[in-house]
């Protein structure tokens, strides 16, 4: 009989990170994302297959740089990535300027040798094989780019520097005596990305053969996710042009002509647009976007604008077309603090857009893809699965992939191309792989798994929620709750490797989709803003009661677990139960009075609950600190040294507060690590632990194999 997962079996897991369609429709390029065990790191390489599956899909890149992010070229003869790799030495030798021809050396000069790697376009000749070129240098690299029609320019989004700005990034980067950092955002830091500078994002349009440069934009203000019109004249960007960025989420919809000889407006301060797309007949533009930016509850929709529409202008602007931008809390307060803090930009006109999903009441989860007919397509999160949903431009919508009945299922990265429809498809018995839509598989990504046993999946229905149990049950079993993150996610049926390694274990895995949710609906998932806790606490609780209904686990030996949001109700649960008899709270918050300004989601706090110092009532009513003295359930808690979404010093609160309490308590801080945990050798350690603190206290011991130190600390 088949053993089921053991913690090496994590190094064999190979992950997809995008998908990408030829032009044609015949090949699909795709990236797979390894755990390497030497290196203590995970890997992504591109690799492409057919899209009729007549050959095994083959590798292109092998271990540098980490690609992504790759695109054909408009006759699928190139594929462009980007990666962080050296420069190339014909790079390095040959530009002794920047692209924008000043006389400020760049590459080739003793500083441009000695910098660190940056991420950087390179191009692939699919037809002609050899290794890639690389076709940009960017001193702070690059974010994004896209093909012109014409297969020989390329838009590219990049950091762009003053010189003032240059010198304080140097200052910072001196490897013998840094610099501080000078902080004048309000948006000061994000997690992964440190403390925040005010280096702007710009267009850049780029000769694929000469590498010669030509800037578009310019100004104190960000341009992201540029795209291309099918006719070459138009460049369709993202940017937010309030003049006062990190105190809202009004990110509009832009053109520049590609020879830069204007700009126009698409969308007005009303919407928050990203992922735009280009019908093909260059007549509107699809994005993705809430009809309430600043809310986190409102779901995203998706929406399409007339090119036509747009508002002609010769600059960008900043600041205008709103009759207030608002950002600053007042002192007085009148009536409810919350919506006294709800200071958010006034624009003077509405966006002329067409709402295509908003009768789905469903979350657009992903960038839509154009069909060749004129159609949309999107990813939709439906009741804990994410769908593949068709829309017509004039309206109506309609569920394409998998068919409704299949709910155990759930799609990953897709993308469309003259006729072919591909996407990635996980299940948690076989694991993601990619298949054509009404197609076969293409791939057969993680052959290894047949030599597992891994537990089946089934939803329950639990009062108001739903959940989806893993494992056979028995009336002895132990339950583990495993908590999702979020709020604004969704338990899926996939694999996930940890969830199957404690299923193997004994335990009987409840994952529940509770109030807060994205998949349910608008009203699920509004439920909660602005009180966190109880309604979330209420549907874990019930479906842990549905399970034990049903005879497929021990009342006695219940236990609970979650990540990030997932710790945040854990730590709740156990001020609010004693039916655990041990938890492990991960990455999670405890006192929200004390995170306002510690973590990077201040608009978040704003708009649920307004500014601490005018409503710490509300703040500390919703924190699972208000149901301290109650708690008595054996707590492990894990962090990351540098987690600026949920702040260390959260964990460090309530591990001294069990301390002081007499609760057994344990703190686990894991050293560089932001709010993920990146490093495989931790990422095992920190299933150990779990798995050997839960057996402390009744659960499952650990077997032989696990035991075994593989890296990241001492049980």
């Amino acid at each position: 009989m088949a053993e089921p997962l053991r913690l090496d079996d994590h190094y064999r897991v190979r992950a997809f990170t995008e998908v990408a369609l030829s032009p044609d429709g015949r090949r699909a390029a795709f990236g797979l994302r390894v755990q390497r065990r030497r290196e203590d790191d995970q890997q992504t390489n591109l690799w492409v297959v057919p899209a009729d599956g007549s050959e095994p899909a083959h590798q292109l890149t092998r271990g540098a740089g980490d690609p992504r992010a790759a695109a054909f070229s408009p006759d699928g003869r190139l594929l462009a990535f980007l990666a962080k790799r050296p420069d190339e030495p014909e790079v390095a030798a040959s530009l002794a300027m920047d692209r924008t021809g000043s006389s400020r050396a760049i590459a080739g000069s003793t500083e441009a040798a000695e910098r660190e790697p940056q991420v950087q376009v390179w191009v692939l000749d699919l037809t002609r094989g050899g290794e890639a070129r690389q076709v940009t240098a960017r001193e702070e690299g690059v974010a994004a780019f896209d093909w012109a029609p014409d297969g020989g320019r390329l838009v590219v989004a990049a950091r762009a520097p003053t010189d003032a700005q240059r010198a304080y990034l140097k200052a910072l980067r001196d490897k013998k005596q840094p610099g501080p950092y000078v902080l004048r955002r309000t948006q000061h830091k994000h997690d992964t990305r440190g403390f925040l500078d005010e280096v702007a994002t710009h267009l850049f349009v780029v000769d694929l053969e000469s590498r010669a440069e030509r800037q578009l934009t310019d100004g104190p203000c960000d341009e992201g996710e540029p795209r291309w019109s099918p006719d070459g004249h138009w460049i369709a960007f993202t940017s937010n042009r309030t003049g006062d960025p990190d105190n809202n989420r009004r990110t509009d919809l832009w053109l520049a002509a590609a020879d830069g000889a204007g700009f126009r407006r698409l969308t007005f301060g009303d919407v928050g647009a990203r992922a735009p797309r280009w019908s093909p007949d260059g007549r509107r533009v699809a994005f993705v976007s809430s009809l309430e930016p600043e809310s986190m509850y409102r779901l995203a929709l998706l929406m399409t604008v007339a090119a036509e529409d747009g508002e002609a202008l010769a600059s960008l602007p900043v600041g205008e077309g709103f009759a207030s931008i608002g950002g600053i809390v007042g002192d007085v307060v009148e009536g409810d603090p919350v919506a006294h803090a709800h200071v958010y930009p006034v624009p003077l006109r509405r966006s002329r857009v067409a709402v295509l999903t908003e009768g789905l009441d469903r979350p657009v989860v992903g960038a839509p893809v154009w069909t060749e007919g004129g159609a949309l397509l999107a990813p939709v999160g439906d009741r804990g699965q994410t769908v593949l949903v068709r829309c017509e431009p004039d309206g109506g919508c309609e569920r394409v992939h998998p068919a409704a009945e299949d709910r155990l299922c759930t799609l990953g990265p897709l993308d469309a191309a003259a006729g072919t429809v591909v996407a990635v498809v996980d299940r948690p018995q076989t694991g993601p792989d990619l298949w054509r839509v009404g197609g076969g598989r293409l791939t057969d990504a993680n052959p290894w798994l047949r030599e597992r046993r891994l537990a089946p999946a089934r939803w329950v229905e639990a009062g108001a929620a739903e959940a989806l149990v893993l494992g056979e049950g028995s009336p002895t079993a132990p339950l583990l709750v495993a908590i999702h993150g979020g709020p604004q996610a969704y338990d899926s049926p996939g694999l996930r490797f940890d969830r199957q390694y404690w299923a193997g274990q004994g335990y009987v895995v409840v994952m529940v989709n509770y109030r807060g949710s994205i998949s349910y609906g608008e009203a699920f998932c509004r439920a909660i803003q602005g009180d966190w806790g109880p309604r979330e606490h209420s549907d874990v609780m019930a479906a842990v009661d549905a399970v034990l209904a049903r005879g497929w686990a021990d009342p006695g030996r219940l236990f609970c677990t979650g990540f990030s949001q997932g710790g945040i109700m854990t730590n709740w649960a156990v001020g609010h139960t004693d039916r655990f008899r041990a938890a492990v709270s991960e990455h999670g918050m405890w006192d929200y009075r004390a995170a306002f300004g510690t973590d990077d989601f201040h608009l978040w706090w704003q708009d649920d609950l307004g500014v601490p110092w005018q409503n710490e009532a509300g703040y500390l009513r919703i924190s699972p600190a208000s149901g301290v003295a109650a708690v008595r359930t054996p707590l492990l808690l894990t962090a990351g040294e540098h987690d600026w979404r949920c702040p260390l010093d959260q964990a460090e609160l309530l591990y001294m507060t069990l301390k002081k309490r007499g609760v057994p308590c344990e703190l686990v801080v894991y050293q560089g690590e932001h709010h993920a945990i990146s490093r495989p050798a931790r990422a095992l350690d920190r299933l150990r632990r779990i798995a050997d603190w839960l057996a402390r206290y009744g659960g499952p011991a650990l077997a032989a194999a696990d035991a075994v130190e593989t890296g990241g600390g001492a049980s």
